[in-house]
């Protein structure tokens, strides 16, 4: 089942509140290689919105294609006990000779910014934000990250001037629900 209103790359493609006037770029990761960069990545933290609150079991699937676009697959849960949901979308590189930084649209005719802040060297963990810095992801590709990358990544979201404090982590595990720092359904 497809629900616009339930995708984060809607806020993404709503183009988040204006722009980023009076900061600096974000520093993008200096090297992606895009088809490794391709599969699920498990939402492990973000700064929640709307879209996303309340969603649980979630992961961003990504699918290069034979014309260079890439296909963006939402995948959430209102609940461990619900079904699957999706929601999809496209990407592309607006730079070809830097796939760090995407441009993202899951509903016409709105767009937004996908900057690759910081990606571990094995491809396992993952910073992301926009521009604005209103919103940020860090994500792996388990559903769970041993805690000092965490602490990395986030570390480098609050060098990069994300609001670090607004950070909350998302229940992949049923055994997730009511810790401290978790989203709540």
């Amino acid at each position: 089942m497809q629900r616009p209103s339930r995708s984060p790359a809607l806020l993404l493609g709503i183009a988040l509140l204006g722009g980023c006037a009076g900061q600096p770029p974000l520093r993008e990761a200096h090297s992606v290689d895009l088809q490794r960069y391709m599969g699920t990545w498990y939402v492990i933290a973000h700064v929640p919105y709307f879209a996303e609150r309340g969603d649980v079991a979630t992961a961003d699937e990504y699918q290069l294609k034979p014309d260079g676009t890439i296909a963006v697959t939402y995948h959430y849960r209102k609940g461990f006990d619900g079904p699957e949901k999706t929601w999809g979308g496209k990407a592309w590189l607006p730079d070809p000779t830097t796939a760090a930084h995407w441009k993202v649209q899951l509903v016409w005719p709105f767009r937004s910014d996908y900057i690759i802040v910081d990606l571990s060297p094995d491809y396992r963990a993952v910073l992301v934000g926009l521009p604005s810095r209103k919103l940020m992801w860090i994500m792996a590709r388990d559903r769970q990250l041993p805690d000092a990358e965490y602490r990395r990544l986030l570390g480098m979201a609050r060098s990069q001037g994300f609001p670090v404090g607004q950070v909350r982590k998302v229940p992949q595990r049923p055994e997730d629900l009511g810790k401290p720092g978790f989203d709540r359904p």
